[in-house]
């Protein structure tokens, strides 16, 4: 399995502290199955790409080398988070932030508060940059929680959704679960991530969280969502073709 979204790199954002921290994080993730993580460390404005590569990289290199020493069969991928908000207008520098140095972006919004017309500018501002916008836990949105409509219209233009898997297991209330396990059965959700930020809480124990995913996600569903197309994302390819279905539609 692959993770597309985890917080693993010590001392940059609300994730690990120090560097042992980061190796545990490592280490439960080897335990669970997952054999490549990318590094998405919050990047709180757009405009401080730069400097936000710059402070990765160090400790992206740092890991690395711990991990060498350890042994540990683990790929690690740089990669963001990127809060978007109006300095979008005036960034230049995100194409440095992406994953694995993809076409593909993962972005975050505020959780409320943002209207339709605004975050439908913001995707297409990314979209003029020839990025890819990769949507993190569109779940917890309470936009998108209300108006699944919108979600299937995001769909139709080509933005991939990555759910977290705390949320398809319940972990985060009702509301979570809901549009997590909606956009699961109809393949409106692209990539499942595990968003970890430490090896004690918000932790990336996956193999736990897939046993309390819904029974009836078929298995192929899973392996699209936790490797077909997170490998197709890390290698800057399309993903691979599935058949989606409207939200909007009785289950």
């Amino acid at each position: 399995m692959l993770d597309l979204h985890c917080h693993v790199l010590y001392h940059i954002d609300d994730g690990p502290d120090t560097l042992y921290e980061s190796v545990r994080l490592c280490e439960m993730a080897v335990d669970n199955g997952i054999e490549g993580i990318a590094a998405t460390s919050h990047l709180y404005s757009c405009l401080d790409a730069a400097d936000y590569v710059r402070r990765r990289d160090d400790r992206l290199e740092r890991l690395r080398e711990e991990l060498q020493t350890e042994r540990m069969p683990l790929h690690l991928y740089a990669g963001a988070e990127v809060f978007i908000d109006e300095d979008i207008t005036h960034a230049r520098d995100l194409d440095r932030v992406t994953l694995n140095n993809s076409r593909y972006l993962l972005i975050e919004f505020a959780f409320r508060g943002l209207s339709a017309r605004r975050l439908l500018y913001y995707i297409d501002t990314v979209y003029k940059m020839d990025l890819t916008p990769v949507v993190a836990h569109p779940e917890r949105y309470s936009f998108l929680q209300q108006d699944h409509a919108l979600v299937d219209y995001l769909v139709q233009r080509g933005v991939i959704f990555q759910i977290n898997a705390d949320s398809l297991a319940g972990r985060t209330g009702y509301e979570e679960f809901d549009l997590a396990y909606r956009m699961v059965r109809h393949n409106a959700a692209s990539v499942i991530a595990t968003d970890a930020h430490s090896h004690l809480s918000r932790t990336n124990d996956l193999l736990r969280m897939i046993r309390d995913f819904p029974p009836d996600i078929p298995r192929e569903s899973l392996d699209y969502m936790l490797y077909r197309a997170p490998a197709a994302i890390l290698a800057d390819k399309p993903l691979p073709p599935i058949r989606r279905s409207s939200l909007q539609r009785v289950r």
